[in-house]
């Protein structure tokens, strides 16, 4: 049987079950406010598609938002949650789960940095210059693609390190069921895959089979936790 949680505990649980699903749905809308007509791998036409998207900063601090609510607020409750764990391997993993949570929000504010804000100002530079200086103001917004890859990737590894350790906590306790558990490091093994393949061919993962799964695997799990994080602080067991 799981455990109940103490009392002065039940009100983070319910703001972590809050954070999760409004985080979530933050980064889904913002997320749909993003441009997605060009292949992302053809910069002249992704970039052209960018530098006229009215909306890009304002979906990009969205997605940050809602990447902040999720890391900074759900997962800190989940932490809170699995340290009281008679396991001290449980303990441990959900310390370990915390620090990765907030390495990876310090991550996701750094790739919203380079892609919300930094990204945009290059390719409208590169948009609005005269064609003498076109090839250089496109090789700049180039290279802070690149940054921008480069961010992508490791945001996504550690984004999968905390699915998979906090999976793995959930697991050796008895606090939340051992499936939510395997979901979690399912979850994280995909989006790890995923940041590693970034890495290697950038965006040209984009609507691939990992990047698929990795998404539908991630989303689905933080539904859970936000569904079973709620349940157990109004004393169910599941």
């Amino acid at each position: 049987m799981a455990q109940a949680p103490p009392q002065f505990d039940r009100p983070l649980l319910r703001i972590g079950s809050v954070a999760f699903f409004v985080g979530l749905v933050i980064f889904i809308i913002s997320t749909m406010l993003h441009p997605s007509g060009e292949d992302p791998t053809n910069h002249p036409l992704v970039f052209a598609e960018y530098a006229e998207d009215d909306l890009w900063i304002a979906s990009h601090m969205g997605q940050l938002a809602g990447g902040i609510a999720i890391f900074a607020g759900g997962f800190v409750a989940l932490y809170r949650l699995l340290a009281q764990s008679e396991s001290s391997v449980t303990y441990v993993l959900a310390w370990i789960g915390f620090a990765v949570a907030i390495l990876s929000a310090g991550s996701l504010a750094i790739l919203q940095a380079v892609d919300g804000i930094a990204l945009k100002m290059t390719v409208d530079s590169w948009a609005a210059a005269p064609a003498e200086e076109k090839t250089v103001t496109f090789r700049v917004a180039e290279g802070v693609r690149w940054i921008e890859i480069g961010v992508n990737s490791i945001f996504r590894i550690l984004q999968g390190t905390v699915g998979i350790v906090f999976g793995v906590a959930i697991i050796k306790s008895t606090l939340l069921s051992k499936w939510i558990g395997a979901v979690g490091v399912f979850a994280g093994v995909a989006t790890i895959i995923l940041g590693i393949d970034v890495a290697y061919v950038g965006f040209a993962t984009l609507h691939s089979v990992v990047e698929t799964v990795s998404t539908v695997t991630y989303l689905g799990w933080l539904v859970i936790l936000g569904i079973s994080m709620w349940r157990k602080a109004t004393g169910k067991n599941k």
